[in-house]
């Protein structure tokens, strides 16, 4: 299967994949075949399966407990999508940490093992953590030589590239010329060695030092494979096509090329399609054009950093929520009452509480509103993830001394001891606010997240079991009043 996905053959490597991922004998097959069809799907761009093959892989890879070469590989790629298509900082940070850390302990000393370091140093590359990038294929490298693999077959063009495409848009063309040209020199001697997507990436500098000034006299197009099912290849060769054409001075058919295909931003960044149509332009003569493309290539960037603003600061958010839920939790120290994924107090802790209660109250039954569309279209990690962002924020709005529980699924259920309606309501109204200010379009896109809540009174000698039916029935109550509004 490495093989088929090194040489562009990813439909056929993901098909060989699914067959042993539900027919394996062994956890490690199993999880190792369910990895590969990740990987496939990244490199096909096929974003819509991810989130359910995100959730098998992190099963099948929970069920090789110590295999440290499978986590880290797994968190490698889940720290793709959610730095592309979940955008949020804090998840992709942590499944990176994850991820080195998981290497770091591992013992392995094989092909796959090198290919796990290989791995996440591209996706660090790729997800713009240079130096951490650089710091992994070393470690690649140096596992590598220690073991005997060829070098060849983890040389890491990409990350270099990558690199050298930095110095240019922060200001340096000179350093991203030296960088391109130094990596084209090193690779060249052992080019039959290297596998077709480092090819790919040689063919697309090759052709960027050119659009520089500096064309080097020899090509690897015919080296590559004539079709290929990888949308990073079929991004880079677009690149590649569009780059010389601009530096013979055929705009109008570098356009065309730029314009045949959707170049994806998680291949090379958002900057370089606009700029290369910037250059097209001019290299057609359409001056003016061309400073408007130049202007929205600026755009691109602007739009790249004021997100990247909007995402750190929900994220600093989600450690400042998760560090409340930590506090709040930690009254309730005792494993057998608390809920593993939030550390809030489960239905074990709720039900003693209730029976110590003395005097009335009031008891809600709180509910999430889309949290099934979180789950589909994200998958188990990220909806586990906004239960736990959810609890931080309740904990962060209820009053000292009340009690706050899961109780299983996306249910919470809250006690205010000596509570009255009026009490309820400026509860209600916190959670209301705390919850629509959040930002979910940055944790889930597409897939808002609110809550119903339902209350009922608890009166002294009452029954909490019924209190908290009639609770439960206010708050379906409230659901179905919502959803025909």
């Amino acid at each position: 299967m490495r093989e088929m996905m090194g040489s562009g053959r990813i439909a056929e490597a993901v098909d060989h994949a699914t067959t042993i991922a539900y027919n394996a004998p062994t956890p490690q097959r199993r999880a190792q075949a369910w990895l590969f069809i990740l990987q496939g799907q990244i490199n096909r761009r096929a974003i819509d399966r991810i989130p359910n093959t995100l959730d098998q892989a992190d099963s099948a890879v929970r069920r090789c407990r110590g295999d440290y070469r499978l986590t880290g590989k797994f968190h490698a790629l889940a720290a793709w999508y959610h730095h592309h298509h979940v955008k949020s900082l804090h998840f992709t940070a942590q499944h990176l940490v994850l991820a080195r850390r998981a290497l770091r302990s591992m013992n392995e000393t094989s092909q796959a093992a090198v290919d796990a370091w290989y791995d996440l140093a591209g996706v660090m590359s790729n997800c713009g953590y240079q130096q951490q990038s650089a710091e992994a294929l070393d470690q690649c490298h140096m596992l590598a030589e220690r073991i005997g693999v060829p070098r060849s077959s983890v040389e890491g063009v990409e990350i270099r590239v990558r690199e050298a495409l930095l110095c240019y848009y922060t200001g340096d063309p000179h350093a991203c010329i030296g960088l391109l040209s130094k990596e084209l020199r090193r690779v060249k001697p052992h080019l039959h060695e290297l596998d077709k997507r480092e090819l790919e990436w040689i063919h697309y500098a090759l052709g960027r030092l050119g659009l520089l000034g500096f064309s080097e006299q020899w090509s690897v197009e015919q080296m590559l494979p004539e079709t290929t099912s990888s949308a990073e290849a079929l991004d880079l060769r677009a690149l590649a096509r569009a780059s010389r054409l601009i530096a013979q001075g055929r705009g109008p058919e570098a356009l065309a090329t730029l314009e045949a295909r959707e170049i994806g931003y998680e291949t090379i960044g958002v900057m370089e399609p606009e700029h290369l149509r910037s250059l097209a332009l001019v290299a057609k003569g359409d001056h003016a054009e061309s400073i408007l493309a130049a202007h929205a290539t600026t755009y691109a960037l602007y739009k790249q950093i004021n997100e990247f603003h909007t995402i750190y600061l929900d994220s600093a958010a989600a450690l400042v929520d998760h560090d409340q839920l930590r506090r709040a939790a930690a009254g309730w120290a005792d494993r057998a009452n608390t809920d593993d994924l939030t550390g809030l107090p489960n239905r074990r802790r709720l039900d003693a509480f209730l029976a110590d209660i003395e005097g009335d109250g009031m008891i809600a039954v709180l509910d999430l509103d889309g949290f099934k569309a979180v789950n589909d279209t994200h998958g188990h990690q990220a909806g586990d993830a906004i239960l736990q962002r959810v609890a931080a924020l309740l904990s962060s709005v209820v009053r000292s001394g009340d009690l706050l529980a899961r109780t299983g699924g996306d249910e919470f259920i809250l006690v205010l001891p000596s509570a009255t309606e009026f009490d309820a309501d400026a509860v209600s109204e916190r959670i209301r606010v705390a919850v629509a200010a959040e930002n979910w379009e940055y944790s889930v896109p597409g897939t808002p997240v609110d809550v119903s809540i339902g209350w009922a009174r608890l009166v002294p000698g009452g029954n909490p079991s019924q209190t908290l039916w009639a609770a439960d029935q206010a708050m379906y109550q409230m659901k179905r009043a919502r959803k025909f509004q």
